[in-house]
């Protein structure tokens, strides 16, 4: 049956008192927040750039953009650790390495769930608020913002899970001891004899990420609330005036 033994019971094996377990938590957490934080607003910027930019070289931004998406996360973990050694030497393996790592392939994602947003509410609000007479700065923060708040939203959710539940580049980036994340502890004691705490943290991460997720998803549906009635509506109106 169910025991709280493995979370803070046990004095000494538990994952509330034993400093490993315990440290592996904080760092997943760690990591997780500080690439939201990072990770979000650039690729937020980035996405908008990419859907309004029309002028030469923009196909090979895209590109590049969508890159991390289909590279293999092995390859890209040996690639930072190569570009951590040998080039940006000033940067130790670590927590600031680890970041900069998930950032690097979380903000593709960001990207593709911002510009899926910003294709299916048009320009025209936009251009709406410049007739108006607001000015390009008053129009993305007063108007396009608001509207890509759920992306914005749904994709801090993935992110955080993302990162939280990463192992190959978290692994190939740490330096050891505190730094290592709960998927790095977990793949360590499998290889031994695992104690059931390691079941326990498992399952924190797994309930964790859920929780993360399904909040983004209610705060989703929270803010695009009746946008299906509303197009729904608007279509009607504009049957209605092509029929008369």
């Amino acid at each position: 049956s169910f025991s709280t033994r493995w979370y803070w019971g046990d004095p000494v094996d538990s994952v509330w008192h034993d400093p490993t377990l315990s440290h592996a938590l904080v760092q997943s957490f760690k990591l997780a927040g500080a690439t939201v934080l990072i990770a979000v607003p650039i690729g937020v910027l980035l996405a908008i750039g990419l859907a309004r930019w029309r002028g030469r070289g923009s196909g090979t931004s895209n590109f590049i953009m969508l890159f991390p998406l289909v590279t293999p996360e092995i390859v890209m973990g040996v690639s930072l650790l190569l570009v951590f050694s040998h080039v940006f030497t000033f940067i130790e393996t670590g927590t600031l390495a680890q970041i900069l790592g998930h950032v690097t392939f979380s903000i593709s994602f960001v990207v593709v769930i911002v510009r899926a947003r910003l294709f299916s509410i048009g320009r025209q609000y936009e251009e709406a608020a410049a007739d108006l007479g607001a000015t390009p700065f008053r129009a993305l923060t007063r108007v396009l913002l608001p509207l890509l708040t759920p992306a914005i939203v749904a994709s801090a959710a993935v992110v955080f899970a993302i990162s939280a539940d990463d192992f190959v580049i978290s692994q190939w980036l740490s330096s050891g001891g505190p730094t290592d994340t709960v998927p790095v502890q977990i793949y360590a004691a499998t290889r031994a004899a695992p104690l059931p705490s390691v079941n326990a943290i498992a399952t924190i991460m797994m309930v964790s990420t859920l929780l993360i997720v399904t909040a983004g998803f209610l705060t989703w549906r929270f803010f695009t609330r009746g946008e299906r009635r509303a197009g729904k509506a608007a279509e009607d109106i504009g049957g209605a005036f092509n029929l008369t």
